[in-house]
């Protein structure tokens, strides 16, 4: 699951870029770690986006 999560991101992150899209400066994690755990929720979690924060939590995807 690790491998599909990290290749979601990096999909998600070029299309972003390839899109123009731009972060909120004051923004603290990118709108790309944020797609992608909403789309483990969906795809993998049933929905339920804390099991979502929790694994990428346990798994240290993301440290923002």
């Amino acid at each position: 699951m690790l491998s599909r999560i990290i290749a979601a991101f990096c999909i998600i992150d070029d299309a972003l870029q390839a899109l123009g899209y731009k972060d909120d400066p004051q923004a603290k994690t990118p709108a790309s770690a944020i797609l992608t755990l909403a789309i483990l929720a969906a795809m993998e979690l049933g929905g339920k986006h804390n099991k979502a924060l929790a694994l990428a939590k346990d798994l240290r995807l993301f440290t923002y």
